[in-house]
């Protein structure tokens, strides 16, 4: 073996200088481009394959990924999605922003103050994104939710948004059920063969791993009953929402729906100090997606990027400085035409049908329904 001192004492002293210096400039110009990279990149973590969130958060990287100039990269990451998602916000390395839902700072206040109690000023939010709408699909001799009591229901993964969702509603409304945590496609699976009565998903209609559901593999959803007495207590938490035919065509005939419920989607972010660079990257971020918002209204986003108003404030988190300033400051905001046709149309409202108190809850959904319709109008 030639040693290292030999080698190096055979070649001139001003090659091996030149071979150092380069080996030098190679390094530092890797260590510059990685930097470069880290510098213009923002990650958000969604949930599974088949869901909402990790098809909002791809398109976020389809629209404003620049590649040529590298001014902005998104990388989407495949989550769990959910409450797990606040938490891989609040503590995983990496983890810029995450997709939930915004009923979840409170439950973990409340299932660990010592913990989380002030969970709300470390994740803030960007904007709310759309309502998640609670899916039930269950075998066919399962005609209610009371039918459920006793059987095994799937809520996806732990601290999900569907499993959050699904306890919640469950318990609301009184159905003791065997709770299990699996994939969606497995637990359709199980479904055929017995073992699993019904599976949910909290996801933004239509979802994927539903749509392709007939009526004729024994499945059906399972609505809630607006006549229900204990129908108002779920709209203590959630909206009042409805799966169309439109969505699923195998599962809903044509012209019904079902009555179901839903909760807002966010997207949460971790409130860096200022003038931190994690804190300047998320504000490119900010600024890139509100200036292109537009563009997310287009095919072949989902659909649901439609019904989605920038400002709308979400009770009980606060929204990240950027993006209000953002809102605050530029006069040009792609929502600030429907807010101002939208308030017309609600003075109009209160005034011929001489409704003065509107809450915040029934608010918000006027605002669904009329974006939905404003929309259609353009």
């Amino acid at each position: 073996m030639i040693s290292l001192r030999v080698v190096t004492r055979s070649i001139p002293i001003f090659v091996l200088s030149g071979l150092l210096a380069s080996q030098g400039l190679a390094q530092n110009s890797l260590i510059e481009a990685k930097q470069e990279r880290n510098r213009s990149t923002v990650s958000v973590i969604g949930g599974g394959i088949s869901g909402t969130y990790i098809r909002f958060a791809t398109d976020l990287a389809n629209v404003l990924d620049d590649p040529e100039t590298n001014d902005l990269r998104v990388l989407p990451i495949v989550g769990r999605g959910g409450g797990q998602n606040v938490l891989d916000v609040l503590f995983l390395k990496g983890v810029d922003m995450g997709i939930t839902q915004q009923d979840h700072l409170t439950f973990f206040k409340q299932e660990n103050p010592a913990v989380y109690g002030n969970v709300d000023r470390y994740v803030h939010y960007v904007t709310k994104l759309y309502n998640a709408e609670f899916h039930l699909v269950a075998r066919k001799e399962f005609k209610t939710l009371d039918d459920l009591r006793g059987q095994t229901v799937n809520f996806w993964k732990p601290w999900s948004a569907t499993d959050i969702g699904g306890r919640t509603v469950f318990k609301l409304m009184g159905i003791d059920a065997d709770i299990i945590n699996i994939d969606t496609q497995l637990a359709l699976e199980k479904m055929k063969t017995g073992e699993v009565a019904a599976t949910s998903l909290l996801a933004g209609a239509p979802v994927k791993g539903y749509k392709d559901l007939l009526s004729e593999q024994g499945l059906h959803f399972i609505g809630v009953d607006p006549g229900d007495p204990r129908y108002r207590r779920l709209l203590e938490v959630y909206l009042p929402a409805s799966l169309r035919h439109e969505d699923y065509p195998g599962l809903i005939p044509q012209g019904q729906t079902i009555p179901t419920v839903a909760s807002g989607a966010v997207l949460a972010v971790y409130n860096w100090p200022e003038n931190t660079p994690q804190y300047r990257k998320l504000a490119r971020f900010v600024k890139k997606f509100f200036d292109n918002f537009d563009e997310f209204r287009k095919e072949p986003r989902h659909p649901k990027w439609k019904d989605i108003n920038l400002a709308a404030e979400v009770p009980g988190w606060t929204r990240f400085k950027p993006a209000e300033e953002w809102l605050a400051t530029d006069s040009e905001a792609p929502d600030s035409e429907l807010k101002t046709a939208f308030n017309r149309f609600l003075a109009s409202f209160q005034q011929s049908s001489g409704v003065q108190n509107i809450s915040a809850q029934q608010r918000e959904q006027l605002f669904e329904e009329f974006v939905r319709w404003y929309n259609t109008q353009r």
